[in-house]
């Protein structure tokens, strides 16, 4: 099973290179573009207050044994690519080597990959490809969060996650488009107690422009969940989006609908001379929605929001309710410095329990619903100290409540600092995939991205 779970974690993080050097090569047409580059080598180091994720209660003072330092060093590269076809690609990709110091067997390589993709194919016919991909060693997956993401924090173990959605635009008029899409995601974990999920979908859905900046969307998706044991689920989604602008440089979008779940729980296996069960079958409905307000000006821009939606679950191995609100500020201080403050809560709890009756007693014997719960904040800072080399630093508190095994309850203090050098770079501040998603081009005035700290 470990051998099986690493060849699909290999394989997919492959695909994952071989994607986006296929759409780079893509973008490289006769005609000169727009290349915009970044390398730089990083190193730091981290603490991290209860780094072995001992279960602890709300009285019990944290032994200065859970303490760890890990030492992490890494490059980091931004890339982009903007033709005179309006063909536009952005990509994102730190390798980083992580090691606790005094402790030589928790080691190893962590890849994150982040790669956007925008064309015309005709005057009226675009593309847009986002692929995310995060394979991570026997180390905490936790990051100071930057966008509205749940997560959660696991016992070490292996992990990959990776996200890919295509979708195509077609504008009927100036003010009416038509949009289809397709995405895979896949979750796979070393732990045993933890299920890997895949996920297949496809949407179809049509936007209504009232001004250059208001725009009302509907859609109707489909989505095939596959865990571990044969479960899986069939979804179903209706929505209806609408997005305003707050001014020239602030903005809203709001989004309501619904789902609706067909599960299967696998019969158990027969005993020897026993008739073979029917599989289970469940069903259930229910809403989902979200709010976003988001700024960006010169000196300041912030983003915060709210989500209630349907997901495969973080390893749960059931279909599961999600929440997540996430608030992220960042101001530059003069030239060389920039703070910057991050929250990020999410909860899941089961929609359907499609465990077998012996498993359900074993790890809920109170029976019910099982839910997790998660939050973090962080304080950081970066500053250039010259014009290549740059420090980066900053506090996080994490906490996390759990009815379920894997995930135990934690709270414990990050600490990190390191330092940025730059190698290589070329032209403007290179685009980031999510300016790829937002519809205007940025200018060059742009403030360079903050780098993701550990």
């Amino acid at each position: 099973m470990d051998s099986s779970r690493s060849a699909i974690r290999e394989r997919f993080f492959r695909q994952g290179l071989l994607l986006a050097s296929a759409l780079f090569l893509f973008t490289l047409p006769a005609q000169a573009g727009e290349l915009r580059a970044l390398v730089e080598a990083e190193a730091g180091v981290r603490s991290d207050g209860n780094y072995r994720q001992a279960a602890v209660t709300e009285d019990e003072v944290l032994d200065e044994e859970l303490e760890q330092e890990v030492a992490r060093a890494g490059l980091r590269l931004l890339l982009s690519y903007v033709t005179a076809e309006k063909f536009e690609l952005a990509l994102g990709y730190s390798p980083a080597y992580e090691r606790t110091l005094g402790d030589a067997e928790v080691s190893g390589t962590t890849h994150r990959l982040d790669l956007g993709f925008r064309g015309d194919l005709t005057r009226r016919l675009s593309l847009q490809v986002r692929e995310r991909l995060l394979s991570a060693p026997n180390l905490d997956l936790y990051a100071p969060a930057t966008a509205g993401e749940a997560t959660a924090v696991t016992r070490r173990g292996d992990q990959l996650r990776h996200g890919l959605t295509v979708s195509l635009n077609h504008e009927l008029s100036r003010r009416t488009s038509l949009l289809a899409g397709l995405s895979h995601s896949l979750q796979t974990f070393e732990e045993s107690n933890l299920f890997d999920a895949e996920t297949l979908g496809a949407n179809l859905g049509a936007g209504f422009r009232f001004a250059e900046d208001r725009q009302l969307g509907v859609s109707a998706g489909l989505a095939l969940y596959t865990w571990e044991d044969d479960r899986e689920a069939d979804v179903q989604t209706l929505g209806v989006s609408y997005s305003h602008p707050l001014g020239r440089s602030s903005g809203f979008a709001v989004e309501a609908g619904s789902f609706n779940i067909d599960a299967t729980r696998p019969a158990r296996a027969p005993l020897p001379g026993e008739e073979p069960e029917e599989p289970e079958e469940e069903s259930t409905t229910g809403w989902r929605g979200g709010l976003q307000f988001h700024q960006q000006r010169e000196l300041f821009q912030w983003n915060a929001g709210y989500r209630h939606d349907v997901s495969a679950g973080y390893g749960l191995g059931t279909p599961s309710e999600v929440d997540n609100v996430f608030l992220g500020i960042s101001t530059n201080v003069g030239r060389r410095l920039t703070l910057g403050l991050d929250g990020n809560a999410s909860r899941h709890e089961d929609i359907l329990d499609l465990r077998r009756g012996a498993d359900v007693e074993e790890d809920d014997e109170a029976g019910g619903p099982r839910e997790l719960e998660f939050a973090a904040g962080t304080a950081r800072f970066s500053w250039n100290i010259f014009q290549f080399l740059r420090l980066n630093g900053g506090y996080s508190r994490v906490w996390q409540r759990s009815d379920v095994e894997p995930f135990d309850n934690l709270s414990y203090d990050r600490y990190f600092l390191g330092l940025a050098i730059r190698i290589f770079s070329t032209g403007e501040t290179p685009r980031s995939p999510d300016e790829l998603e937002r519809r205007g081009a940025p200018t060059d005035d742009d403030e360079e991205p903050e780098p993701d700290a550990q």
